[in-house]
């Protein structure tokens, strides 16, 4: 609304202003309107189409799915450093969810948070594991790592589809920058396997110091598909 010093001095330049009646009502209501300011501009966002709707809520329930399974599996990993990226891949599935709900109910506008230093820490807590403690993991709870590869593997791609199919350019922008978030997640979780089947002593497959080289968050400043 309009506060009241704001109101004072419209009523002030109201009655004393040369200007026509209806300009000066028209400048009214302009003032009056209420504006959703998203990426520095204000914006009036029109209703979102109820196919799209449909699309984000079940992109809703696949972020939270994601959120639940890597606690799950964080909860399951016996090594620290592993429950630790776990649990960072469920903050961001949380970060998404609250980034698709605002654009569900602001007509397609959103920010979504993004951690510039994703891959960066990841690498960083995967260097500080020492190779001897990964095949303590169980076999069972290795077969959850590629699990979650599976997942982000198929949210990029989910995210991947309705961008090329979306007609909303807000909506598709969101789907385009959710893709190339996922894709970093799926990167991490591929490391992760390999690094795991790596450290497999007797499988032939022993490395003593993996690179994690595209654990690199500028590789995929403006990725394209």
């Amino acid at each position: 609304g309009i506060n009241a010093e704001y109101m004072g001095h419209f009523l002030s330049v109201y009655f004393f202003s040369p200007l026509p009646f209806n300009m000066m009502r028209r400048a009214l209501c302009a003032a009056s309107r209420p504006a959703f300011t998203m990426l520095g501009r204000a914006k009036y966002s029109a209703p979102l189409d109820e196919n799209t709707i449909t699309v984000l809520d079940y992109l809703l329930q696949n972020e939270k799915d994601a959120s639940d399974y890597y606690r799950e599996v964080a909860s399951k990993t016996k090594n620290e450093g592993i429950k630790a990226v776990f649990n960072m891949l469920a903050d961001e599935e949380d970060k998404h969810y609250e980034a698709i709900e605002r654009a569900r109910v602001n007509g397609g506008e959103t920010l979504v948070p993004i951690n510039p230093d994703l891959l960066k820490e990841t690498k960083t807590i995967f260097e500080s594991i020492p190779m001897a403690e990964l095949p303590d993991e169980d076999a069972d709870v290795v077969k959850l790592y590629e699990a979650a590869r599976e997942v982000e593997r198929k949210n990029r791609d989910t995210y991947l589809e309705h961008a090329a199919n979306c007609k909303d350019p807000k909506v598709k922008r969101l789907f385009d920058i959710m893709a190339r978030e996922e894709q970093k997640h799926f990167v991490m979780m591929d490391e992760l396997v390999q690094f795991v089947a790596q450290a497999e002593q007797g499988s032939g497959r022993w490395a003593e110091s993996p690179e994690f080289n595209r654990l690199d968050d500028s590789l995929y400043d403006g990725y394209k598909y």
